[in-house]
């Protein structure tokens, strides 16, 4: 009786953390680490099923999506992001007159989503946006203090 405790104690771990490995597994359930090795090899669905599973936060999606976008679509179509938004820069002082950076082309654009949200909050579009405008931002300071 003592070892089917012990198995379903295991087996309990092992479906809430799915992808822990055998050593958390032993010691968050007192037991050997060959005997949860053992039982992790033995259910028969690979770590990346599991991974895979796994849907991360929104946040996350949304972080994805921006990557996505901005590092193959839009990279393609627009090129260099500190580069285009270095172009924007320029245009926009030749006609203004004003002194702008790509890092301030790069602040307008988020006022722009932050503009947006408030008119419709829900639409993701605006949040991925957003984050992409951020990364290209850091890459203009980056590039800028060098």
């Amino acid at each position: 009786m003592r070892t089917s405790t012990k198995r379903e104690r295991v087996w309990k771990y092992i479906l809430k953390n799915r992808l822990a490995k055998a050593k958390e597994v032993a010691k968050a359930c007192n037991v050997s680490y060959g005997y949860a090795l053992k039982l992790i090899n033995s259910s028969g669905t690979p770590k990346e099923v599991f991974i895979k599973e796994a849907k991360p936060p929104l946040r996350c999606q949304l972080l994805n999506e921006a990557v996505s976008l901005t590092a193959t679509d839009r990279n393609k179509d627009y090129g260099d992001a500190v580069e285009n938004h270095e172009h924007i820069a320029r245009i926009y002082n030749a006609i203004t007159g004003q002194r702008l950076t790509a890092r301030d082309i790069t602040l307008v654009h988020q006022a722009t989503k932050l503009a947006r949200r408030q008119t419709s909050p829900l639409k993701k579009d605006h949040y991925v946006d957003n984050m992409a405008y951020v990364g290209i931002e850091y890459e203009c300071v980056s590039k800028e203090e060098k």
